[in-house]
């Protein structure tokens, strides 16, 4: 099955090349190289530290092959292309005020990313509020349809 592009900010792909520098750079050295010492102490069938090893092993060359999987079918959007104005899209970081709540920033990613970030209010592109707020711009206000009813939400700021 092919994959079809996706588009996501300069910002993410800039945050996802940083991460996978990261991981074939520093972290998976560092892994071998604990696997490496751990071998070194001889009986490997009750070595808790090689065993530990291993596993952080595959964890980061699933985590790379899930990056350059995805940086080889996106593509990067900036903004509305014609008028240079910031739209919501995938990885936008987004201020919105959903009815009279106080104002939140939110992130927009991909469902399988949300495990992947701390820190941050991160909404799945398949969320209520993503498909209310998705090609908006700041100042504008929508309807969002929320367990039966429908909530009025104001895209303050689009970074």
């Amino acid at each position: 099955m092919a994959e079809t592009t996706k588009t996501i900010s300069r910002e993410w792909y800039e945050k996802l090349i940083a991460e996978l520098q990261e991981l074939k750079q520093d972290k998976l050295p560092a892994v071998l190289e604990q696997i490496a010492d751990a071998k070194e102490l001889g009986d490997l069938s009750e070595n808790f530290d090689y065993k530990n090893a291993l596993e952080e092993k595959d964890l980061i060359n699933s985590r790379i092959k899930q990056i350059e999987d995805l940086i080889d079918w996106v593509e990067i959007i900036d903004s509305d292309k014609k008028s240079g104005v910031k739209i919501v899209w995938f990885w936008s970081k987004v201020i919105v005020q959903i009815e009279d709540d106080d104002p939140h920033e939110v992130t927009i990613v991909w469902t399988w990313e949300v495990k992947y970030q701390h820190g941050e209010t991160l909404i799945s592109f398949d969320s209520p509020l993503w498909q209310a707020i998705r090609g908006k711009k700041a100042g504008e206000t929508v309807k969002m349809r929320l367990n039966n009813e429908r909530k009025d939400v104001k895209v303050i700021s689009v970074k």
